[in-house]
């Protein structure tokens, strides 16, 4: 069956973690169409109105639109130059970034964004609104997906990705830590070999990012709904996702 995933360009700064992902996504998932796109966000182009309530047209406002959308268009030349054969197919559109994305994803199983040191507005809205899966890369020095780990937290929302991360890439041996969790697994039996489960005691980051380390992918549940609440009250979710440095699935 043919799958699709879509790969969120934003800046030069990611060129060289975008082609060493690409190249590690498509040895290993060899059965996958794996596309580009690039969004000229429109919120860049509408900084300074112009017109102010029908009174006239700012010549000096126009003007730096106008600049906007040709550095728009030189970076998108540049970066598609650089990375063109990367990919499948790579797209631009204009509009703004969140919902070009979500429109866009009506034909992907998959969406992949690249991520900075800190959760950028994009990433934190995409966060709140996805629909399907996505993963988010940060820059690395190489990357693989041969070992998994799954982070359980006992709810649904783990649950959920798990079977979403099986669905799209095959039933393969996962590592699954629960930290501080007292309800019963219920999953051992259907997945069997598949199905490492690891519970532990302690600090929850602490402990996460010392196994993060032993591991290539992360699977963490989704954020919908809190993010904007964990980060303001230093919940442990967001804060993973801004110090793990491996690729992360959220389902």
């Amino acid at each position: 069956m043919l799958r699709k995933a879509l790969f969120v360009i934003n800046n030069e700064n990611e060129i060289k973690a975008i082609k060493e992902f690409s190249k590690a996504f498509k040895e290993k998932y060899k059965d996958f169409v794996l596309d580009g796109l690039y969004v000229k966000d429109i919120l860049k182009y509408e900084i300074f109105p112009s017109t102010i309530e029908g009174i006239g047209i700012d010549i000096g406002s126009t003007y730096i639109i106008e600049e906007w959308k040709e550095l728009e268009e030189n970076n998108f030349k540049m970066l598609k130059n650089n990375i063109e054969g990367n990919f499948s197919n790579i797209f631009v559109e204009e509009g703004e970034t969140v919902e070009v994305c979500l429109d866009k994803m009506k034909g992907y199983d998959l969406l992949i964004i690249f991520k900075s040191e800190n959760i950028g507005p994009y990433l934190k809205e995409l966060l709140r609104v996805h629909y399907k899966p996505m993963i988010i890369v940060s820059e690395t020095d190489s990357y693989s997906f041969d070992k998994v780990l799954a982070l359980d937290d006992g709810g649904y929302k783990a649950n959920r990705t798990l079977f979403n991360y099986f669905n799209i890439f095959g039933e393969t041996k996962v590592d699954v830590l629960r930290v501080n969790v007292d309800e019963k697994d219920e999953l051992k039996e259907r997945f069997k070999e598949n199905y490492n489960l690891i519970d532990k005691e302690g600090d929850p980051i602490k402990t996460i990012l010392s196994e993060v380390e032993n591991n290539d992918v992360v699977l963490m549940g989704t954020l919908k709904f809190a993010v904007m609440v964990e980060k303001i009250t230093g919940k442990f979710g967001v804060r993973l996702i801004e110090e793990i440095k491996k690729p992360i699935f959220i389902g």
